[in-house]
């Protein structure tokens, strides 16, 4: 109706209305040079003052719980709209609820679509239920505004680059093994020596243990007494955990990832680190992964301050499906900087030739360890009595207990 044909065929019936005198014709012609006019104001003016906003009840929340959602569309201005159109970009892993929504031309997202007249100064506010079914880093946004005119002539779309971003921790549920004390951070290790000594509060010695560091043997006390004497020391009053999450899922990287699986071992780590830090230990978290839009390993150093559970929390909630370096080479690399003396609970969903050894290596170096599989047990038959194995065979979502076997 407004393209050029369109508008030389209204001014030829213009003219032929007044040539032929014609006042049925003259009308017509008058009324389709209004209708295109009104088309090409509505067209140019439509999304003038047109506003989109979103906001949440919170934009941190748990996996499975829900929250509000609000969107507020404005026409500011005194030319009321026959029809408008808002579509918005979310992330599948969020449900929003008794909305209307189509797939996104972008992967895994889907399109918050609103179809709705808005007259002259007026304000419209929907409001969802939204649930989040997945931990991660989620991004709403862009959202994009059409209308047009009343015919249905023209159309006006505009893209808000208005975007917001939901930060969904993992899930974590309550251990059935609550004795996370030193001798036994997760159960009972059988364990030959206190986990956590404090070298600088020596009670006395006692013979020497199979297990005990050679660095804490008593040399003048073995002479005097003719057999190996290890210094005795008293607890230390808070023993450091280390959480060791093993990104990777398959032996072989390149294999991809099974990803219930590696989300059913990050809610064990984050269960594990929030019934630890509930005990007052002071807890710390190495992966050999990294962080969203990060490079540098996912690590935090131990520590019971208040806010710590959060921090590891928002980091499990980050942690990409990237495998940066073999879990053996992590623990390698990472083994002087683990608290001289720290329980590591390795948490991992294969074990081999090479991690065993590591891990033993660092129980000679006075590191307690732990070893929570996240597999079926008789897939890692081969752990040594020394090092302490507990089975994780549930899935994620089905899990309302931590009961490691």
């Amino acid at each position: 109706m407004t393209s050029r044909p369109a508008l030389f065929i209204i001014g030829f019936l213009v003219f032929l209305g007044i040539v032929l005198k014609s006042p049925m014709l003259f009308l017509l012609s008058i009324l389709l040079v209004l209708v295109a006019g009104a088309s090409a104001v509505w067209e140019r003016y439509c999304l003038a003052g047109v506003t989109y906003v979103r906001r949440f009840g919170t934009q941190r929340m748990f996996c499975g719980e829900e929250t509000d959602l609000w969107v507020e569309i404005v026409n500011a201005k005194p030319l009321p709209l026959a029809w408008l159109k808002t579509e918005d970009e979310f992330p599948n892993e969020l449900t929003i609820h008794k909305a209307k929504h189509k797939p996104s031309g972008q992967p895994h997202r889907r399109l918050l679509t609103n179809l709705l007249s808005v007259r002259w100064y007026e304000r419209v506010r929907r409001h969802y239920r939204m649930t989040a079914d997945r931990r991660g880093v989620f991004d709403f946004g862009p959202a994009a505004v059409s209308s047009g005119d009343i015919f249905g002539f023209r159309t006006r779309r505009q893209e808000i680059d208005h975007r917001h971003t939901v930060l969904v921790y993992p899930k974590v549920v309550p251990m059935d093994r609550l004795d996370l004390l030193a001798a036994r951070p997760l159960g009972d290790f059988g364990a030959q020596r206190r986990i956590a000594d404090d070298p600088l509060r020596l009670a006395g010695t006692r013979e020497y243990q199979p297990g005990d560091s050679v660095r804490h043997i008593h040399w003048k006390a073995t002479a005097r007494r003719g057999s190996l004497q290890t210094k005795h020391f008293d607890p230390s009053a808070a023993h450091q955990l280390v959480i060791c999450l093993n990104n990777q899922t398959l032996e072989r990287a390149y294999g991809g990832v099974i990803v219930d699986q590696l989300e059913t071992a990050i809610v064990a780590a984050a269960s594990i680190a929030h019934a630890a830090l509930e005990a007052r230990h002071p807890v710390g978290f190495v992966s050999n992964t990294t962080l969203r839009h990060t490079e540098g390993l996912a690590k935090l150093p131990a520590s019971r301050r208040g806010d710590q559970a959060m921090h590891i929390l928002e980091m499990l909630a980050q942690i990409t499906y990237f495998t940066v370096t073999p879990f053996e080479q992590l623990l390698r690399a990472e083994a002087s900087q683990f608290p001289y003396g720290a329980t590591l609970i390795v948490v991992t969903t294969f074990v081999t030739e090479a991690i065993l050894t590591e891990l033993l290596t660092l129980r000679s170096a006075g590191h307690p360890v732990a070893i929570v599989i996240v597999a079926p047990k008789q897939s890692a038959s081969n752990i040594p009595v020394e090092l302490p194995a507990y089975y994780l065979t549930r899935n994620w979502t089905d899990l309302e207990t931590l009961n490691l076997d």
